[in-house]
């Protein structure tokens, strides 16, 4: 009697024969062709996403260095003044600055603090809770009145709260009076409290349209490695396109993302639309 041998298999084929390796050598060219042109789309993607991110901050980048130089300008002519006139009353103090205030600026008022406290301002009506102030006691405002005091020179602060209600910057003139043989007297200080909010709005930092998230770094002027003071944050944590603005006294640091996904539009080609 015979057996059949159940499931016996036949002579096992090679995979990859002689003549499919031309094939196969063609399939992997064309794989790792692939591969490459995706990163090249990508990375065309991301520097293109890249320019256009820039191209928005450096629009209000230049905003912001021309409002903050703008409203600094105006009030040098009245520092000027007022180191000449050490004795202005609050009436001549008001004319002066009333002129000042008709320029297009984000100026909300202007005090002059001899020996470091207030005593005049305008506009006064709303901000009489700011006569008064004694810097020297203010913990908040202390450090850059003195900076201005110490440095002869401008000081930007902020954003910081002001007594009368609100968030400003504020830039600090020390004020001088000549005396005999060249030498000077240290008067007091001039503060020129610019709107934050006001700032931001006409710098298009506010603007419904802008398609970037934006984080603000270098609180007090500090720079990029002062503490952030506009923005949620997000832009900071997710590799930012970056700028700086020059400020006369400091800089701050610019830190943007495209809005909505974060990262992920620097991943996925045209989703960004600028």
């Amino acid at each position: 009697m015979k057996f059949l041998a159940i499931g016996t298999l036949g002579p096992v084929r090679p995979v990859l024969r002689a003549t499919n390796i031309p094939a196969f050598l063609a399939l992997v060219v064309i794989a790792l062709a692939w591969l490459f042109a995706e990163q090249q789309n990508r990375a065309v993607f991301r520097h293109d996403l890249h320019s256009e991110v820039l191209g928005e901050i450096s629009l209000i980048r230049a905003k912001l260095e021309g409002n903050i130089n703008g409203n600094i300008q105006l009030v040098r002519g009245l520092v000027a003044t007022l180191s000449t006139e050490p004795e202005m009353d609050q009436t001549r103090f008001a004319t002066l600055a009333a002129a000042l205030l008709q320029e297009r600026s984000q100026i909300r008022h202007i005090a002059a603090a001899r020996d470091l406290v207030v005593n005049l301002i305008y506009p006064l009506q709303g901000n009489e809770s700011a006569l008064g102030l004694d810097y020297n006691r203010n913990e908040a405002q202390r450090a850059a009145a003195l900076r201005a005091r110490d440095t002869a020179d401008l000081v930007l602060a902020g954003p910081v709260d002001l007594v009368q209600g609100g968030e400003s910057f504020i830039g600090r003139f020390p004020v001088f009076t000549p005396g005999p043989n060249g030498s000077e007297t240290f008067w007091g200080i001039v503060s020129a409290v610019v709107d934050a909010n006001k700032l931001y709005t006409q710098s298009g930092l506010l603007d419904p349209d802008l398609a970037i998230d934006i984080d603000l770094i270098g609180h007090d002027g500090t720079g990029v490695n002062g503490a952030r003071f506009y923005g949620s944050g997000a832009a900071s944590a997710n590799d930012p396109v970056t700028a700086d603005v020059i400020l006369p006294s400091g800089s701050w640091r610019i830190a943007a993302i495209p809005k909505g996904d974060g990262p992920e539009r620097l991943r996925t080609p045209g989703h960004f639309v600028c």
